[in-house]
């Protein structure tokens, strides 16, 4: 009811006068040369007769309302503002009230019924949700898909939903996407010289090329749609074709969104309450994340990024030319020199999405075993991103998989959707290695809570403080009691392994956040995400499976290499095999670490310290055990020398003490 009465008196007759009135004051500013930035905000106030409403919405909040200056004027966000509050209010807002409420007057299951049946015929709740975000336009998308990943607060039919507009989205009309294409290829035909893989790109090719392209999109998302066509000398093609006009929406979208944030943030306790005159969110950083989210979304929209993204990730990771040693997919070639703006055309990768990689396991046990290893080398190529190169694809969800088939018989994993690639510096990488271990080995809270700092969670200002630090490290036991589930007896293996509960993974760090400044990573909530989703269908295939015990491994390999011969991994090491009584290198602590490296990844002792100690990091490593081995047979074989002749321990003990003398 707020929203409305704001919306109604923003529009009224007195408020669009002064629109008009400060019309070519809006002008001057969007002279050349006084020409702001592209989200410059500045402060207006509406009428005086705006009413005051108690308690946090008082006449000040309803004062900090924001105007919008750039490419958009006043008109065009309020029509937005009144587009947005229309389809929130019919679409979604009372569908997830709907599925909240749970009373003694109508159960959710009623209200499911009363806005189903005799409102919306067939569409439950969650579906009008979904629709109501497409209806918002791709901004939205996003914010749905973000919140998919969230089934801990929102109900499990809710997020599912949600998780569909990755990419079930409805499709726009196809004269206008085969329209586009053309306009931008035969912009192309101009330049005599334009050629792609060796062949000449005129005016003959593009109707070749246009006329093969499929009658109907193959897919689409909520940024492009794709088509199937054929490219004349190559071969099949798929072509990505932006939807037309949603810059200008996301750019409208993301001023709204910021100016929202700004005024959240503003917002305080009133008078009267036990925090009176302090901010409202706490330490959260609403304005940065808002900004994060909407800037992720400008780069999904440049396509001539993307088309710098595959190339990037094909000279990496292709399983045809990329230079990574440790992991190799499949990553279709893309065609720059064909690609634009709004146009991006990349090779036809034709393979099976991993979210049906279960629809014929029944059939056959071979397929099963083939795919729960293509499962778990989903999930070691995710950790060789994260943890070995740092070039991450920041967007892996189970509809960007593909299991392709491989000339030979042989399948390969294939990623699609290269709109977003994260960079994740060294420090970070060394900091996610270490975390894990310090976590499952040593079981060491206080260690983890102090690396932090490096991954980036957490200001280094807050640990300096005894008693903040006391409090993280008590809210970290507690939060990792309800992510780790702990096993009584791991088969003989030097340590347990926990299981990670997913649905508790977020939601536990989250609560961090408005208490220590707790800051989560757009690269840990995606891979958080990925993870979930693929040792989901790894269960599915293995209902024994632990993520973990893929994750722990990985992690030794990686700590006791160190192939970047960071300190911080070289002080952790010494760290965790530090004996807690001595507070001495404890080789038996080393040894663990390797016997649980071998156990978990099948291989025998002797090879795993093979290859640690011909890797160029790992000799430091392998040197000090095999020092410290020598020492403790040195020290067995003198306490051996001495229990069969006591007199010489007598004799050198007093030469000891004679040389003191001295």
């Amino acid at each position: 009811m707020r929203v409305l009465i704001l919306l109604v008196l923003c529009l009224s007759p007195q408020h669009c006068r002064s629109f008009s009135a400060s019309v070519a004051d809006r002008k001057r500013k969007l002279q050349p040369g006084n020409r702001h930035g592209p989200f410059r905000i500045d402060w207006s106030f509406f009428p005086n007769h705006v009413p005051s409403v108690n308690l946090l919405w008082n006449q000040t909040s309803w004062k900090n309302y924001l105007r919008i200056h750039q490419s958009v004027g006043k008109r065009k966000s309020f029509r937005r503002i009144f587009q947005i509050a229309l389809t929130l209010s019919s679409e979604i807002l009372r569908p997830l009230v709907c599925n909240f409420v749970k009373g003694p007057r109508l159960a959710a299951s009623d209200w499911d019924a009363f806005w189903s049946r005799r409102i919306r015929g067939k569409t439950s709740n969650a579906q009008r949700v979904a629709q109501g975000f497409q209806q918002l336009g791709p901004t939205f998308v996003k914010l749905g898909q973000a919140m998919a990943t969230r089934p801990d607060i929102l109900n499990v039919q809710l997020a599912n939903e949600l998780a569909n507009l990755q990419d079930n989205m409805t499709t726009f009309d196809n004269r206008v996407a085969k329209r586009i294409i053309r306009r931008d290829l035969a912009a192309l035909t101009k330049d005599k010289s334009k050629r792609y893989a060796g062949n000449t790109w005129d005016s003959t090719t593009l109707e070749s090329f246009m006329g093969s392209l499929s009658a109907k999109p193959v897919a689409a998302a909520s940024i492009a749609q794709v088509y199937k066509g054929t490219l004349p000398g190559y071969g099949d093609v798929a072509v990505k074709v932006q939807r037309p006009r949603i810059r200008k929406k996301v750019e409208l979208d993301a001023t709204l969104f910021h100016s929202a944030a700004t005024w959240m943030e503003s917002l305080k306790w009133p008078s009267g309450t036990p925090m009176h005159g302090e901010r409202l969110v706490g330490s959260m950083k609403i304005v940065s994340t808002v900004d994060e989210f909407t800037t992720r979304v400008f780069e999904e929209m440049d396509f001539e990024r993307e088309a710098k993204n595959i190339e990037l990730f094909g000279r990496l990771y292709s399983h045809k030319r990329g230079s990574s040693k440790s992991a190799k997919v499949v990553v279709p070639e893309v065609f720059p020199e064909l690609s634009g703006r709004r146009v991006l055309v990349m090779e036809w990768i034709e393979g099976k999405k991993l979210t049906n990689i279960c629809d014929s396991c029944e059939e056959r046990e071979e397929v099963v075993k083939e795919n729960l290893v293509l499962v778990k080398k989903s999930i070691e190529f995710t950790l060789s991103q994260l943890i070995d190169t740092g070039i991450l694809h920041a967007d892996p969800h189970a509809g960007n998989l593909l299991k392709v088939p491989l000339p030979g018989g042989k399948v390969e994993l294939g990623y699609l959707d290269y709109g977003l690639i994260s960079n994740i510096s060294q420090r970070v990488r060394d900091g996610i290695v270490c975390a894990v271990v310090q976590l499952v080995f040593a079981r060491n809270i206080e260690a983890v809570a102090d690396l932090l700092v490096d991954l980036e969670m957490i200001p280094e200002e807050r640990m300096m403080n005894p008693i903040e630090r006391k409090e993280l490290v008590d809210a970290l036991k507690q939060s990792f009691d309800d992510i780790l589930l702990w096993p009584k007896d791991e088969n003989g293996r030097s340590t347990a392994v926990p299981k990670v509960r997913f649905e508790n993974l977020i939601s536990s760090l989250t609560s961090l956040i408005s208490v220590f400044e707790f800051t989560v990573p757009p690269y840990f909530l995606n891979n958080a995400r990925a993870l979930a989703t693929l040792e989901g269908m790894a269960l599915k295939l293995d209902p024994d499976f632990n993520i973990l015990r893929v994750i722990y491994p990985y992690s030794i390999n990686r700590l006791m290499r160190n192939p970047s011969v960071g300190r911080l991994a070289e002080e952790q090491f010494l760290e965790i095999c530090r004996s807690p009584d001595t507070k001495l290198f404890d080789l038996n602590r080393s040894m663990m670490l390797l016997n649980d490296w071998a156990l978990l990844t099948g291989y025998r002792k002797r090879k795993v310290f093979w290859d640690l100690a011909t890797s160029a990091g790992g000799r430091r490593v392998s040197r000090r055990i095999i020092r410290e081995w020598y020492l403790k047979r040195v020290r067995r074989v003198r306490q051996w020398y001495y229990k069969l002749f006591p007199h010489k321990r007598i004799t050198q003990s007093l030469q000891e003490n004679l040389a003191l003398s001295r």
